[in-house]
């Protein structure tokens, strides 16, 4: 069934398919908001996005890595491990915070870096490389760090990362917002990520076309790392500690919930850095509903848990009869 608009149609099921996330987005606040209506103030909604940045960067960069088909259960490690570089470098004497922030970013490069070149070079499974990285770099982590917390002191440069103020903003806002737009930018207006998709619809068929699929999808693990190590150098800023044992279990199925809420297919080639967002800001919704609603945490989970699980069923069912 079309419903005519003047001279034109729209079909209903086309409509779901591309704006059944943001609906359910907006339901779900709405619901939120009626049970207690603080929900709406300005400083809580600031507030959500704030909470959700480190695991919104991640996503952007896990976005890219998923459309290629693949999975990097790594990330939370790689946090970790970024946040202990940044760390022992701003111990070094007169090394500038930016230098700092460099190094922990060039560790995260690194670890996505081996990721790719197992995946892309020796053909290795995605889920069992990024899963065995997974331990290497949390036990690289432990050896460089040891278990303890190590404090954050007199590097106010380094902490306005993470808790600073720019025009009435948290600082890490702004950071996420740019990133976000500049992949926005990569996945509109350039090829690389034509070539993410057409190497998640058919790698093959990519490689006889003249696609550089190695060296795309090995891009595509670094860039996703690369979105780790920033997430990680924001938390150790905000918290003024870095420690081994951030990014614990848990992280990374919070990034890729959001990516495949947002619509991005776990058998690659379709997916969206702006539709991840909406994934990412969903999550925080709900978890912030919760929260302000105080209840408990056992049930937080099963709650949250049985949302993502309708929401991706009602995805991928209007999904699967649009394109009938």
């Amino acid at each position: 069934m079309r419903i005519l608009i003047g001279n034109a149609s729209l079909d209903p099921r086309r409509f779901l398919a591309a704006y059944a996330l943001p609906i359910a987005l907006v339901l779900v606040a709405a619901s939120f908001a009626v049970a207690q209506p603080a929900f709406l103030s300005v400083g809580n909604l600031t507030g959500i996005v704030h909470r959700v940045t480190t695991t919104g960067i991640m996503a952007i960069g896990m976005t890219f890595v998923i459309m290629t088909g693949g999975i990097d259960l790594s990330v939370g490690p790689v946090m970790a491990l970024s946040g202990l570089v940044a760390y022992f470098a701003l111990q070094a004497p007169g090394l500038p915070t930016g230098a700092a922030v460099l190094a922990g970013l060039l560790a995260g490069m690194l670890v996505g870096a081996i990721n790719g070149l197992a995946i892309s070079f020796l053909r290795l499974p995605p889920i069992i490389v990024t899963l065995g990285m997974l331990s290497i770099v949390r036990g690289v982590a432990l050896t460089l760090g040891g278990p303890e917390l190590h404090q954050i002191n007199g590097q106010p440069s380094y902490t306005f990362i993470g808790t600073g103020f720019l025009l009435g903003l948290p600082f890490s806002i702004w950071i996420f917002a740019a990133v976000a737009l500049v992949m926005i930018f990569v996945q509109v207006k350039t090829t690389f990520s034509l070539q993410i998709a057409t190497i998640g619809d058919n790698e093959r068929a990519a490689y006889l076309s003249g696609r550089r699929v190695r060296l795309v999808k090995a891009m595509s693990y670094v860039l996703c790392s690369l979105t780790a190590a920033a997430a990680g150098i924001i938390e150790s800023s905000q918290v003024y500690t870095a420690s081994a044992t951030f990014g614990e279990f848990g992280t990374e199925l919070d990034v890729i919930a959001a990516v495949v809420l947002g619509g991005t297919s776990l058998l690659g080639g379709r997916g969206s850095v702006a539709r991840t967002l909406v994934g990412v800001l969903f999550l925080g919704v709900v978890n912030n509903g919760l929260n302000i609603l105080n209840v408990p945490i056992d049930v937080q989970l099963i709650v949250k848990g049985a949302i993502i699980v309708i929401a991706l069923a009602f995805s991928e069912r209007v999904a699967a009869r649009n394109q009938t």
